[in-house]
């Protein structure tokens, strides 16, 4: 017995140890991307003090502190049930201390449930796959953010297992949470068409031109009742949540003229939202586009025998590489699903790859540790890389003293003009005493006045410095002027230049300037 042999027989009468182990693996990966105090994207200081305000306040349906956008009177929390809970996390542990916590639980949780989910739908080497998607830099850097993709990866995959197995009920509640966790729930309706799309039987032609198709009856009361439990799912996650009927509005923004539309060309939409470069990307996971590839060959081959399974995630895998080409942070769906989508294809080619191999006993695990080793050499670059971009982030204190300040010498409820929307989750997390003019996304302060975000911009990027006290303070409503002196100088120039506005507190990283006075 070889040493393949062995190594696969001890999991398989262990199977609780493969899990632990993926999970321990996964664990000490993750840590290791989250032991500095910094965090990659600052929308993680948002997530951060939403859990707190929900755990202090309850779900609130107004948003003041973005005083000039869509959110200020139509606010719903698009991540509610993540928020709900990331709660404990942020109570045992300073807050985001525990953020990080939470984040390394369910970035690890969600690669033992594909684990699961390969292993349930009887795929060969599930464990060999499960570590391979560790191996995926841009995959690892998205997951590892702060936000709540890894809890929609898990959910999704669970609502698929459901439907592929046909748990009526038990799809409908995983639908129900799934609108609660995230504005882009539109997702498993997708899912859940393209699964009805792949379990239509062959067209048959029939000579009784009165009925073109013989359709099996037993299909027919399936798709009902999956529609039927599709829609009782959406329904009542829309209908019951806290949030009714805010939400049709905001999932409206947020699922469509964000997540489709984009107005990247209009707008200056955060760095997700922009094309990922076909080259970067290729560059970047290398073997995961070796197995891709690979996949696509054995699938197109062999298609007549592919079940169900293998067609839908063939489909997902190619609609989730055109949205990533579109929009780089669809990558972090696109990895596991073509992963996924391998695993089910080798599994349902079993015995045409084993004819390719020869006397090969197990040439598919062979050949997947294999990629395995190449990827682990290829990605040691690339996840250095994620380590130093997780390191060189959003420090913990950014923007702390400059917040205190405004809170300790500025009226509650005053509105602060900052120069910069992405800079609104750390002076929201450090100071929710006061208001804020934009922030979460650029969409939504063009939504509510398209000619007062274009002064917005103006303004902070200096191209404007006519009348700012005026505009500012008429027209903003804002009392005070936040500025982050490292990239904003013209703005921050502009602002010292002018008689209209007093220098009230400086640091090495902001400025505030007081409006209004002589």
């Amino acid at each position: 017995m070889t040493l393949l042999q062995r190594l696969g027989d001890f999991f398989t009468r262990r199977v609780y140890l493969s899990y632990l182990t993926v999970f321990i693996v996964s664990v000490a990966l993750f840590t290791y991307l989250q032991l500095n105090p910094t965090f990659a994207d600052p929308d993680a200081f948002y997530h951060a003090k939403a859990a707190l305000l929900l755990r202090d306040r309850g779900a609130i349906t107004e948003f003041p502190w973005l005083s000039a956008t869509t959110l200020r009177y139509h606010f719903i929390d698009g991540h509610f049930l993540y928020h709900l809970i990331l709660i404990p996390f942020v109570t045992l542990f300073p807050p985001l201390i525990g953020l990080k916590v939470a984040t390394i639980f369910l970035t690890s949780l969600a690669v033992v449930t594909i684990f699961w989910f390969l292993r349930q739908l009887e795929a060969k080497g599930a464990f060999w796959y499960a570590l391979f998607l560790l191996t995926v830099a841009p995959f690892i850097f998205r997951i590892s953010l702060a936000k709540a993709q890894a809890l929609v990866l898990i959910l999704l995959y669970v609502s698929l297992y459901f439907l592929l197995r046909r748990y009526y009920l038990a799809f409908l509640v995983a639908v129900f949470f799934y609108v609660w966790l995230y504005a882009g729930w539109p997702l498993v309706v997708v899912f859940t068409l393209l699964y009805l799309l792949v379990s239509l039987p062959q067209l048959k032609r029939s000579k009784d031109w009165a009925s073109l198709l013989r359709l099996d009856h037993s299909l027919i009361r399936h798709v009902l009742r999956l529609g039927l439990v599709l829609v009782l799912g959406v329904g009542l996650g829309l209908v019951l949540s806290p949030y009714f009927a805010k939400n049709f509005y905001f999932y409206w923004q947020q699922s469509f003229q964000i997540a489709v539309v984009n107005y990247q060309y209009l707008i200056g939409v955060g760095g997700e939202w922009y094309p990922y470069p076909i080259v970067e990307l290729l560059t970047a996971a290398a073997p995961f586009f070796v197995l891709f590839n690979a996949a696509m060959v054995v699938f197109v081959v062999t298609y007549r025998k592919q079940p169900v399974d293998s067609r839908l995630f063939f489909i997902a895998s190619l609609l989730f590489f055109a949205l990533t080409l579109k929009s780089r942070r669809n990558v972090e769906y696109l990895v596991p699903l073509v992963v996924t989508f391998a695993a089910l294809t080798f599994r349902s080619a079993t015995a045409m790859i084993k004819s390719w191999f020869g006397a090969a006993r197990r040439p598919a695990a062979l050949s997947l540790i294999i990629l395995l080793l190449a990827a682990l050499f290829a990605s040691y670059r690339y996840v250095a890389e994620v380590k130093e971009s997780m390191r060189n982030g959003f420090r913990f204190d950014k923007f702390a003293e400059p917040s205190q300040w405004l809170e300790t010498h500025t009226p509650p409820g005053s509105i602060v003009f900052h120069s910069d929307w992405d800079e609104f989750p750390l002076l929201f997390y450090h100071n929710d005493h006061n208001y804020y003019i934009v922030g979460l996304d650029p969409t939504f302060m063009y939504n509510h006045d398209p000619d007062l975000y274009r002064r917005w911009v103006d303004i902070t990027t200096g191209r404007s410095s006519e009348n700012l006290a005026e505009t500012i303070g008429t027209l903003f409503g804002a009392r005070y002027v936040f500025v982050d002196i490292t990239s904003n100088q013209t703005f921050d120039r502009n602002l010292a230049q002018s008689a209209d506005f007093k220098e009230v507190f400086s640091n090495h990283e902001a400025r505030i300037y007081e409006v209004g006075t002589q």
